[in-house]
């Protein structure tokens, strides 16, 4: 009986324990909630300042996303026309190789000349004719013979 007795006033004991800790931890809550709007002073201003901090925040946040967002557009966008244009010059290229091929007895190319826009006058031909001989002279040899 006095085991019985004893387990029933642990029991007891234990249960006020789990009370009055749930009442001291809730009591510390409140009181230190308290405290901390008693020592700093005006609340409302901080709390104004605080929302109007993230209000400019989230401005520049938003701000930012959309300036990110037309920069990744942007670079899409160039990139897309920088495909499209490589692929036009190669459908270019393809399309005039093909011409080519099926219209080669239709050219009359002819390979530009210097002579075709430059005509040399009678003495700068003579002078030409007189530095190539010199140049294409035989060597003499040493005994005057060659």
């Amino acid at each position: 009986m006095s085991i019985l007795l004893a387990f029933n006033n642990i029991k007891m004991a234990s249960i006020v324990i789990m009370i009055g800790g749930a009442i001291i931890s809730a009591t510390a809550f409140v009181g230190g909630n308290y405290l901390a709007k008693y020592f700093n002073g005006d609340s409302a201003g901080q709390e104004k300042k605080h929302d109007l901090a993230v209000e400019k925040y989230e401005k520049e946040s938003q701000k930012y996303q959309e300036n990110a967002t037309k920069l990744h557009d942007w670079i899409a966008t160039n990139a897309r026309i920088k495909d499209e244009a490589k692929q036009t010059l190669e459908n270019t290229d393809y399309a005039l190789k093909l011409y080519n091929e099926t219209h080669r007895d239709q050219k009359d190319l002819k390979e530009n000349q210097f002579s075709d826009f430059y005509k040399a006058s009678v003495q700068q031909k003579h002078e030409k004719y007189y530095v190539s001989r010199v140049v294409r002279a035989p060597p003499l040899l040493h005994n005057g013979r060659q």
